[in-house]
């Protein structure tokens, strides 16, 4: 976003002094070098949309953008410059430091403070590994109710199987660098767990219930199986394990932080 959001900025400037140096007028170098990019962020929006707050950010910089070049230089090439008013300067200000707050915001609900600088804010915070992003909306509707109690009828079933679980590896995952997870599962005897097909299901709690990663794990020695994970961005996500052997299933979910830094 940091990229996309201050190298439109830039792609305006650059618009705007070639459109001067083209001879185009100052009114409408502005007008163009500010439009290209809004419409460029506006159809992208339609098909990865970022959130209405990422957007409205966007749009709000590039037209502030726009506008501060046109009326800064409307100056004649080669002719005096006039000093600017300095009204026009505080409003100019205002909306360059208004902008680069939402920026800030926006950084910090989507990936959180860094560790260091969250230690200053939050009490015991040097001591263990803390996410302050936003981790999306928790539904207290009547199908939110319906699904806890499927959940209580699946943990009961679950526990009647006795299958013994252990995940490893999850809490050691970075962003873009891909980690080993390992699953060891044994049956009600303690024998190791064969014919079974383990998936993994890692979902984001601000991402919609179609949006995951699904890796699907193989089998390595009794009872054992990994597979490497790579995950795209850090934040807080939730680890979701399926084990199914014929008529039987077993699921656990695992909360995983992983961080930016």
């Amino acid at each position: 976003m940091t990229f996309s959001l201050f190298g439109g900025a830039a792609l305006i400037a650059v618009l705007y002094f070639a459109l001067r140096l083209a001879g185009v007028s100052n009114y409408w170098r502005g007008v163009i070098s500010g439009a290209l990019p809004t419409l460029g962020v506006m159809f992208y929006s339609l098909s990865h949309w970022p959130g209405g707050d990422v957007v409205a950010l966007h749009l709000a910089l590039y037209v502030a953008t726009a506008t501060v070049l046109t009326l800064t230089g409307g100056g004649r090439q080669g002719g005096p410059r006039q000093k600017l008013h300095w009204i026009p300067m505080v409003i100019i200000g205002f909306f360059l430091l208004l902008a680069l707050l939402m920026a800030s915001f926006v950084t910090i609900s989507t990936r959180g403070l860094p560790p260091s600088v969250a230690q200053w804010f939050l009490p015991n915070a040097g001591n263990k590994l803390v996410y302050t992003g936003f981790s999306g909306e928790v539904p207290h509707d009547e199908a939110a109710a319906k699904t806890v109690s499927q959940y209580l009828k699946k943990s009961l079933r679950q526990r009647e199987l006795g299958w013994q679980i252990e995940v490893s590896g999850l809490d050691q995952l970075r962003p873009n660098q891909p980690g080993k997870v390992t699953v060891s599962a044994s049956d009600s005897g303690q024998q190791p767990l064969e014919g079974a097909t383990v998936t993994l299901d890692i979902k984001h709690p601000a991402d919609g219930a179609d949006m995951g990663k699904i890796v699907n794990l193989t089998r390595y020695a009794p009872g054992r199986y990994h597979a490497q994970v790579k995950m795209d961005r850090p934040g807080q996500w939730v680890a979701v394990l399926l084990i199914a052997r014929g008529p039987d299933n077993f699921e656990t979910a695992k909360e995983i932080i992983v961080p930016a830094f």
